[in-house]
């Protein structure tokens, strides 16, 4: 058990004596200010019996100038608790939590409260939470979690001939769910996960609002908003050798199954009557008697997917050349997802698909070609995916994606990369049934990297081709870049140590370098875009200079030069530099 108490003064001098007191920002920060701050903890653990954490903050705040009195006091509690019953239907572990907080804003002098917004407040917050962890079988989990905050207001307003008291809630929060596992059988094993989330938030200012020929006007705290997103998700994961622990062509066959729920709202002048605790299930309405209440967003997602993986000849027992064969593995993916969207009363919905997205690749290389003399780590990579998004009754895009590469360790020296992507898309418009745009995208990426001493090299060379066509056959894209550019980097390390006078170890200093430099030309060329004609020469170079252990120095500069073929005015020559200096106690 443990206790604090301190205290604070601070003055500063004020200009303003008489006048309108109602700027509190800046009143605030004047006259003399008095902060009381203190706490209490503790905690009961005895053997087999629930832990229990107790604490207690208050925090005063004086303001003299204003003869306000801010008074906050914080009370948590926590209690961790093992059920010692093995019982499936009694909780294996019990975590709890509560809170309140109190926080009085008053103040002593009669003309400052007639002032409009110097309001005697008090409000309170309460916030209870738990978890438990239960076993209903051996492999099996269910594990609920609830927690929630309520915030409660009661106001005295001192601007009229007499005070006005008002009490009303100013903000709600809950969040519940679960995450569970069943273990069905030895290879059944489906995982469920479900989360809401509410937000309320009291309107605390006088309302107005006209429904048809009606106007409606609320006081503060009548009306609130309200937002909901919840979360589930059902995951099915299937190993085929937990189920056929013979077989050898489908031994490593992996396949994750699932669904996924993604849903939000978000509602609008309801009123504070409406409780939101049991709506748990944002795809069932609120159902406000408000006429001024609207939901202005409303969002439902389902996703429904698939992952495969397969690495065919795995299982055999394939030796010399053909061992290369069991690196070769396959794997895909499919998603489908619906969304359907309401935005102030109008409806739209959504439709993406995506199959095939496969992913082909093999390894060892070097010995079905024969080349395990130069050669070395040779590993080959195919990808192809289709994407389709339809926007119902508007508007539909498909997109192919093509991709390879390869890469390999050249006479055990010289790593090189090889890669090829191509991606092409087609734009619809199912209302008139034609072709609006076509892309293209193509790109190419060669590079070695191989070390000289302590620097290593990587030279590459990038090319990019993207055009645009329109459904009319007018092409408003055609470029093509091509940048090639050296990357260099060295990483040095010159330890040395400094002897001082009377001391009998010396000082020890690290001094590692890293240093890092970056070169290219990007050459754009466009026959349909004018200012896609030019050269760009880029230099970046950083240097991390570790003096010792808690000491560093950075150094970083870069540098820019733009030569345009046509627009000799949009010619430039840019350059920055940088230094940081990093202390580490």
């Amino acid at each position: 058990m443990s206790f604090n108490l301190n205290r604070h003064i601070t003055d500063t001098p004020s200009t303003v004596q008489t006048g309108n007191l109602s700027n509190l920002v800046n009143l605030l920060q004047q006259g003399k200010v008095t902060t009381w701050t203190g706490s209490a903890q503790g905690n009961v653990a005895y053997g087999a019996y629930p832990r229990l954490n107790l604490s207690h903050t208050r925090n005063r705040v004086e303001y003299q100038l204003l003869t306000r009195l801010d008074d906050r006091q914080t009370y948590n509690g926590t209690l961790q608790y093992g059920v010692p019953s093995q019982s499936r239907f009694l909780p294996r572990t019990i975590d709890a939590n509560a809170g309140h907080i109190r926080y009085d804003v008053t103040f002593d002098n009669a003309f400052v409260k007639r002032q409009p917004g110097n309001f005697d407040t008090a409000e309170r917050t309460n916030s209870y939470g738990t978890r438990m962890t239960f076993t209903p079988w051996t492999g099996s989990s269910f594990n609920p979690t609830w927690s929630m905050t309520k915030v409660t207001e009661s106001r005295v307003d001192s601007t009229g001939a007499t005070p006005l008291s008002t009490k009303y809630p100013k903000a709600f929060s809950q969040s519940a769910g679960f995450s569970s596992n069943y273990r069905l059988t030895s290879w059944l094993n489906p995982q469920l996960n479900y989360q809401i989330d509410t937000i309320e938030n009291n309107i605390l200012s006088v309302s107005t609002f006209v429904v048809g020929a009606s106007t409606y006007v609320f006081q503060p705290g009548d009306i609130k908003t309200v937002n909901r997103s919840a979360n589930a998700s059902i995951s099915l994961p299937l190993q085929v050798s937990d189920i056929f622990p013979r077989t050898k062509l489908f031994r490593s066959v992996n396949v994750i199954s699932g669904y996924q729920l993604q849903d939000g709202d978000v509602w609008n002048q309801v009123e504070k009557g409406l409780g939101t605790q049991q709506a748990l299930w944002v795809r069932t309405p609120l159902r406000p008697g408000n006429p001024a209440a609207q939901r202005v967003n409303l969002t439902l997602r389902d996703t429904w997917n698939s992952t495969q993986r397969w690495s065919p000849v795995e299982g055999y027992d394939l030796r010399g050349r053909a061992a290369a064969w069991r690196s070769l593995s396959l794997s895909n993916n499919y998603v489908l997802s619906i969304q359907r969207n309401e935005v102030t009363g109008t409806p739209s919905k959504t439709v993406s698909r995506t199959l095939p997205d496969a992913v082909a690749s093999i390894a060892q290389l070097e010995q079905l070609w024969h080349t395990e003399r130069w050669m070395a780590n040779t590993q080959m990579n195919f990808k192809y995916s289709r994407r389709t998004t339809e926007n119902v009754g508007s508007t539909l895009q498909t997109e192919d994606a093509f991709g390879s590469d390869i890469r390999s360790i050249i006479i055990k020296r010289y790593e090189t990369l090889v890669s090829y992507n191509q991606r092409k898309s087609t734009n619809k418009d199912l209302r008139i049934s034609a072709n609006t745009q076509k892309t293209n995208h193509e790109d190419v990426t060669t590079q070695v990297t191989f070390d000289i001493r302590k620097f290593r090299f990587t030279p590459k060379v990038d090319y990019a081709k993207d055009t645009t066509t329109l459904g009319t056959g007018v092409k408003t894209q055609d470029v093509e870049v091509i940048t090639p550019s050296v990357l260099v980097r060295a990483d040095l390390a010159l330890p040395a140590g400094l002897r001082l006078p009377g001391s009998a170890k010396p000082l020890l200093f690290t001094n590692r370098i890293i240093w890092t430099t970056t070169t290219s030309l990007a050459m754009r060329r466009s026959p349909v875009t004018v200012a896609d004609n030019s050269r760009l020469f880029s230099l970046n170079t950083s240097g991390d200079y570790e003096i010792a252990k808690n000491l560093r120095m950075t150094l970083n500069g870069s540098a820019q030069r733009l030569w345009h073929k046509f627009l000799k005015e949009e010619d430039f020559i840019a350059y920055a530099f940088g230094t940081t200096l990093t202390f580490q106690f």
